[in-house]
């Protein structure tokens, strides 16, 4: 791999991770609570997924999609109904202020956890990620090229979170429970959409 690919890689890296959604979301409220540590360690999370679908979609795999092919409607609904629990949970939740203290390892553990899972619950990314390297002219044939094009997918999602946890560590000093209450609001209202999303791609499939 030369340079110029490298640099295609981790600009896709960077880019995929931009478009909101329920794990961004999850990424972006947990870095404005607990601070640049929670918002990184979540965002590595949604980073090292997406880095290892895009990393078997360029090597031409298909074996995971198909594996989940037959649990389709069930996985739709799965995604649908932890979604919509997520959403419930967090605008019941208690508006509080960010915190001062240090994140311990638990709440560090709990953000990559769940930012992970999340976005490991939709393996049929890995088809989109097979035709966008397809469309970018690039392929990997050996193991180190594999590992070469994870990592550098891998920094450019991170590269994305260390950016804007940066800049969300600036701003969150001014926020006050009036905003923290909307921003659990706006949260919840993203995962539904998620949720929705997730009905909406069911519906299309049985009919």
């Amino acid at each position: 791999m030369n340079i110029a690919t490298l640099a295609t890689i981790f600009a896709a890296g960077f880019v995929v991770m931009t478009p909101v959604g329920p794990v961004s979301t999850i990424c972006i409220r947990r870095s404005l609570i607990y601070g640049f540590r929670a918002g990184i360690a979540a965002g590595a999370g949604d980073a090292i997924a997406v880095a290892i679908y895009a990393t078997i979609g360029v090597t031409g795999g298909t074996l995971l999609p198909r594996l989940f092919a037959p649990f389709s409607n069930l996985w739709h609904v799965v995604i649908a109904a932890v979604l919509a629990v997520v959403a419930v949970f967090i605008w019941r939740s208690r508006p509080a202020l960010p915190k001062d203290t240090t994140p311990t390892n638990g709440t560090l553990a709990g953000g990559f956890g769940a930012a992970l899972g999340i976005a490991l619950a939709n393996p049929a990314d890995i088809v989109l990620f097979a035709a966008l390297f397809a469309g970018l002219g690039i392929a990997v044939h050996s193991v180190v090229e594999d590992a070469i094009f994870f990592l550098t997918f891998f920094a450019g999602g991170c590269a994305y979170w260390i950016a804007l946890t940066l800049f969300l560590d600036r701003w969150r000093a001014g926020l006050t429970l009036g905003r923290m209450m909307w921003l659990n609001r706006a949260c919840s209202a993203l995962m539904l959409v998620g949720a929705g999303a997730s009905i909406a791609s069911l519906a299309r499939l049985t009919n």
